[in-house]
């Protein structure tokens, strides 16, 4: 059976978020049952999520705009433009699919309620959306799987973790997570480093010429010109927490993950290893697994739409 996930993503930012979501969209070991935007223009960003579910044959998923502020503020005026470097590839409603009429965090609650200790809540953006959930509907921690992050920096050889992007932009309910019931899998940015891209899979992503890898194309072409510290080529982050689910390439080990959150200062990554602890703490996937994985997302995403 496929496996159920709500993608929470700060799509149209970084380049990772748009194509992890097409790869999740085209693998017959997932079923996306909904796409939650986080962080600043969310409305922007859940425009440019359901530029993408359509043509890849999926304009039912419901799409719901999140928070734009990080925990404790719970206003939901949107912040115009902010964080979004791909916003032309949907820069109006127009030939979309409807957004979803409930909150990113509301569809949380709904669909976790619906299908009960069935869902993996991925959270590839700041925490914000998962960690109102857990305050407002506090029955989800109960309801979801797990929670599987893509976050911080660190390793089983003993060097000092860091606080990841993912974690920084909302530590406030990165924490809320880790005190929460919910099992959470925690793992390090740089897990995939070894699947990143070089310029074939670039040229082989033009040459497909589908409407999928032409929308693909674009927004590479959208953070490359808008993003001033875009790399040379398309990076791969986002996908630890969808390898982590299909099994086999990267290690976990049980343990605990706290954050730190002081008044003024940068909060703070601390991890432990521990047979006992409460979270599942993620490695990296080896360089040989990760030319195989960088080959498998190759090949999803360059395919036609599957048929659902």
């Amino acid at each position: 059976m496929p496996i159920k996930i709500i993608l929470d993503t700060d799509i149209g930012e970084d380049i990772d978020d748009i194509l992890v979501t097409a790869f999740a969209l085209n693998s017959p070991e997932f079923e996306v049952l909904g796409i939650t935007t986080v962080d600043g223009d969310t409305q922007a960003r859940s425009r440019i999520a359901r530029k993408v579910t359509a043509p890849f044959g999926q304009p039912h998923i419901p799409v719901a705009a999140g928070y734009p502020r990080a925990m404790p503020n719970g206003d939901r005026t949107m912040r115009p433009g902010v964080g979004v470097r791909q916003g032309e590839l949907a820069p109006d409603e127009v030939g979309l699919p409807p957004p979803s009429e409930l909150w990113a965090d509301e569809l949380i609650a709904k669909v976790t309620a619906e299908h009960p200790g069935e869902v993996y809540v991925l959270t590839i953006g700041a925490m914000t959306n998962v960690g109102q959930a857990l305050v407002r509907f506090p029955e989800a921690a109960q309801n979801v799987k797990a929670i599987v992050t893509n976050g911080g920096t660190f390793d089983f050889a003993g060097r000092p973790p860091a606080i990841g992007w993912n974690l920084r932009y909302d530590p406030l309910a990165a924490a809320v997570v880790a005190c929460s019931e919910a099992q959470w899998v925690l793992l390090p940015e740089n897990a995939t480093r070894f699947a990143a891209w070089k310029e074939p899979e670039l040229e082989r992503l033009r040459a497909a010429d589908l409407p999928t890898t032409r929308l693909l194309a674009a927004a590479i072409d959208l953070w490359s010109t808008n993003k001033p510290d875009a790399t040379k080529w398309p990076h791969v982050s986002d996908l630890n927490v969808l390898a982590h689910l299909m099994g086999g390439w990267l290690e976990v080990q049980r343990g605990r993950a706290s954050i730190k959150v002081s008044p003024g200062r940068l909060a703070e990554l601390e991890i432990e290893h521990d047979p006992e602890g409460p979270h599942l703490l993620g490695g990296e996937v080896p360089e040989e697994k990760g030319a195989e994985l960088r080959q498998l997302f190759m090949a999803r995403i360059l395919a036609p739409p599957r048929e659902l």
